[in-house]
């Protein structure tokens, strides 16, 4: 989506803020790039005239499946005054029906299993890009767009290049 370059710098500081000083900078770059392909997909959350939340969703590929339209969801971050608040939870249903309405098979995520098994989310039986280092297996997860779509589906699969760099992909040391 085209965004005017004063949204934009604030969707990058709204990831500094939220992933905080350690995880934020990186993140915040992986944001900058994101928004400059025109095939991701970003969905903000307002408060007000503010951004409190806003979440990327990129084309995801299906190395054995290329006719699958797939995204990976990635970054979801939501400022920290707001976290706890259901802004994360808004952010992923406005994708789910966007998605839904450009025909969008599935939604897939490295994040925080419960978290995102909550909000319907299931084990993806497609491997993740740079799977070796995905040592928490159930932080990898899927949501199925349209029912059925992805029936049998596996194999590996590659992501848009910002976010193919292998630390990404390092599940070690994470909390559940």
């Amino acid at each position: 989506m085209i965004h005017a370059e004063n949204e934009k710098l604030e969707i990058q500081n709204l990831h500094l803020h939220a992933f905080g000083e350690q995880e934020g900078p990186v993140i915040q770059k992986m944001t900058e790039e994101f928004l400059q392909l025109p095939e991701t997909i970003s969905i903000n959350v307002y408060r007000g005239l503010r951004i409190a939340g806003n979440v990327l969703f990129s084309p995801f590929s299906l190395d054995d499946h290329p006719e699958k339209k797939c995204f990976l969801l990635a970054p979801l971050g939501v400022l920290p005054e707001y976290q706890g608040l259901g802004i994360g939870r808004e952010l992923i249903e406005k994708g789910v029906y966007h998605l839904k309405l450009i025909g969008a098979d599935a939604i897939f995520v490295l994040g925080y299993p419960k978290y995102y098994a909550s909000r319907g989310f299931a084990p993806a039986k497609v491997l993740p890009p740079h799977h070796k280092l995905v040592g928490e297996t159930e932080a990898w997860r899927m949501l199925e767009i349209k029912p059925g779509s992805m029936d049998g589906i596996g194999g590996t699969s590659v992501a848009a290049a910002p976010i193919m760099n292998p630390m990404f992909w390092d599940t070690s040391g994470r909390p559940d």
